[in-house]
């Protein structure tokens, strides 16, 4: 793992052409195409926080491995380079913590002042934006672009809230799991995040059960797309980072083309897509099924009725009518986007965005309806389309949003 290079910027600077908040791989990829540009930008946060901080060890990418790039300009850096460096062998899945390290390569390379200072507010101030930092500096900025990631969405549903945080972990804070061995645990839930966090329960000692609302769905066969495939296997598995079929290779390979809908009906159609049963709702990775089936105990179709806390432990009735006594509850019950969740945006701004069901309404270079406010990454989702939910939405936001943002500002420079 390579180590981390920190940059505080000068007291004297305070003045930018560009504020990313977030230094995930969306506020990095984008902070290297402007930088690539000779613009002035600052960048705000840990180094991939999410991935280090919030997802447990042992875990595995469920994209394919070629399609988990950051995005620079110039496409020096990608993880194919990333392998050949470290002479590693490119393997399906994933491993997270390979990712971790050849993000933090790209940081150091692309991006390397990233200032892990957090942002404390925002607000709109005669034209710019004035940010306040935690430690008390302020500064100035005509674009910021919110690159926050998931952290500030997670999801925790209001009838476990009355449990004790000893009791109850959601899984973006689960870092470890061999704290669980050798009790009872339920995941609930029964996404790619359940199905593995359950894995790494049972084979860390514990007896994992999973409860989720739907059958377990799983995706496709694990094709690896080998350079050589048959004419009825390309049209049968197009080759595609965000599953083998033609609506993500359509995402892919023309990006920008849902953004021109109207927002209702976008709004309804990523909601299908990503719900329940929908093309990107909860699935497990097929390499998960030898890990899970005949492991974790399995309660499929099951909506939990009633929870509550007993005597060294938690107490669930499942709508089968069964009662399940577990040390613990893990929820895997994702994220929920509500842009007043985001703490930095001062009042005054936060109420000047106009939303969709709390999703900021963007336009097709990412832009909200306050003028130089962008929202990149899982924020952009309902305006610009389910793409965006991985890291392979990169590039697509990178490729659009720098130009504009560059034009703008020798616009600005110019008058």
């Amino acid at each position: 793992m390579v180590n981390i290079r920190v940059s505080h910027p000068s007291s004297s600077t305070t003045s930018y052409d560009v504020v990313i908040v977030g230094a995930g791989p969306y506020g990095l990829s984008v902070a290297a195409h402007l930088l690539a540009r000779g613009m002035n930008v600052a960048v705000f946060g840990k180094p991939l926080e999410l991935w280090r901080e919030h997802m447990p060890k042992g875990m595995f990418l469920r994209s394919h491995w070629w399609a988990s790039n950051l995005s620079d300009p110039h496409g020096k850096y990608d993880i194919g380079c990333y392998l050949k460096e470290t002479g590693l062998s490119p393997v399906e899945p994933f491993p997270l913590d390979a990712f971790i390290d050849y993000g933090l390569r790209f940081q150091q390379r692309m991006v390397p002042q990233v200032d892990e200072t957090f942002v404390s507010s925002i607000e709109s101030v005669e034209g710019s934006f004035m940010l306040t930092l935690v430690d008390r500096r302020i500064l100035y900025s005509r674009t910021v672009i919110m690159a926050m990631g998931l952290l500030y969405y997670v999801y925790r549903p209001a009838e476990y809230a009355h449990l004790p945080r000893q009791l109850i972990t959601h899984t973006a804070d689960l870092h470890e799991c061999e704290q669980f061995a050798g009790k009872d645990v339920v995941i609930i839930g029964g996404g790619q995040s359940a199905l593995e966090t359950a894995a790494l329960v049972h084979e860390s000692g514990a007896c994992a059960h999973i409860v989720t609302r739907k059958p377990l769905s799983w995706t496709g066969v694990g094709v690896l797309f080998p350079e050589e495939r048959s004419l009825i296997e390309r049209i049968c598995y197009p080759k595609a980072g965000l599953g083998c079929n033609w609506l993500s290779w359509q995402l892919e390979h023309f990006p920008y083309a849902f953004q021109r809908l109207p927002v209702p009906i976008k709004a309804s159609i990523v909601h299908r897509w990503i719900s329940s049963g929908g093309i990107f709702g909860p699935k497990g990775a097929s390499w998960l099924k030898s890990r899970i089936l005949g492991k974790a105990i399995i309660h499929e179709s099951q909506r939990i009725e009633h929870v509550k806390e007993v005597d060294n432990g938690i107490e669930l009735r499942l709508s089968g009518q069964k009662m399940l006594r577990v040390d613990h509850i893990i929820l895997a019950t994702g994220y929920q986007m509500d842009i007043k969740k985001l703490p930095m945006l001062h009042p005054s701004l936060s109420m000047a965005i106009r939303t969709y069901r709390g999703a900021p309404i963007l336009n097709n270079q990412f832009e909200s309806s306050v003028p130089g406010l962008y929202f990149v990454g899982f924020s952009s989702i309902i305006s610009c389309g389910p793409l965006y939910r991985f890291v392979a939405g990169t590039d697509a936001t990178a490729q659009k949003i720098a130009p504009t943002i560059a034009r703008k500002n020798v616009q600005v420079k110019d008058r």
